[in-house]
């Protein structure tokens, strides 16, 4: 091998080490800030019962999630103001469950044909102005019925609306199927006020945390409790010191973007220069 070929051969060998390097590093980059911040869904659901309350919990700070009971008294009122504050507005769809509790004006029971259960959607999706998604209220039996499941989703999808799945059951197939129709979809993590005492908000506020740290994101539910918002008020101010972002359901489903095209772009950039910067062999 002459002099000459072993050079070219060198530099080409550089260039190529150089090149996955440089793939390398934007990649980490582009990933790394996604996970710079740990972020959190907080969604506050069966909105639209009380005023007072309905607009004590909109005010808290952030981007927070909030879900109206069809047919509630004050969903319009709220709802609208919700959307004014760039807050995001859900649909609380009530479902049967499995502990003989009413679903109440609005509710999604099995024994509904599709045409029934179909209608009694969209005049639930229509009772409640800027909805972006749908999560369920109660449903641990309906969330549990594949049948019902796909007729939601199926409708979700024609009107570019999200789910997520409030998990009130652990057979619940409602992710799973929006996940197969193609629907975006979360699923609940936390619910912060099962228990209304302020430790136990606190503990499960903490353990929200925890798993948001862990795996980037976490979805947290909880209710327009005196005491829940009373804990919202004090603590969701210190979120941003702590490296949480609230962050709308819509904003979480958004795809993650990483720029690829700066990337092999900076590549051939910097292939140019070192072309430019090559001796010349005589």
């Amino acid at each position: 091998m002459t002099i000459t070929n072993h050079r070219a051969r060198s530099r080409q060998l550089i260039k190529s080490l150089f090149i996955v390097c440089v793939n390398i590093l934007a990649a980490i980059n582009c990933f790394g800030q996604e996970k710079t911040v740990a972020n959190i869904v907080l969604i506050v659901d069966d909105m639209g019962n009380s005023l007072e309350l309905g607009q004590r919990a909109i005010n808290l700070p952030g981007a927070i999630n909030y879900a109206f009971l069809p047919y509630s008294p004050h969903r319009v009122s709220l709802a609208n103001i919700a959307f004014r504050q760039r807050k995001e507005v859900m649909l609380h769809a009530p479902m049967s469950n499995l502990h003989s509790h009413p679903v109440g004006q609005g509710g999604l029971t099995p024994n509904m044909s599709q045409q029934q259960f179909l209608q009694t959607l969209n005049t639930n999706l229509n009772s409640v102005p800027h909805v972006r998604g749908v999560n369920n209220h109660m449903g641990s039996l309906m969330t549990q019925l594949r049948q019902p499941m796909g007729w939601l989703m199926a409708a979700l999808k024609q009107q570019n609306l999200y789910f997520v799945d409030s998990r009130t059951t652990p057979l619940t197939v409602a992710k799973s199927t929006a996940t197969k129709l193609g629907v975006p979809s979360l699923r609940r993590d936390i619910f912060l006020d099962n228990e209304r005492q302020h430790d136990a908000i606190a503990m499960q506020f903490e353990r929200l945390i925890a798993l948001a740290k862990k795996t980037g994101i976490a979805v947290g539910i909880g209710h327009p409790h005196p005491e829940t918002l009373k804990y919202l008020e004090k603590t969701l101010p210190t979120l941003e010191q702590r490296g949480i972002k609230l962050v709308l359901a819509s904003q979480a489903l958004k795809p993650v973007n990483c720029d690829h095209e700066r990337i092999y772009c900076s590549t051939e950039i910097v292939m140019a220069n070192l072309e430019n910067d090559s001796p010349t062999e005589n």
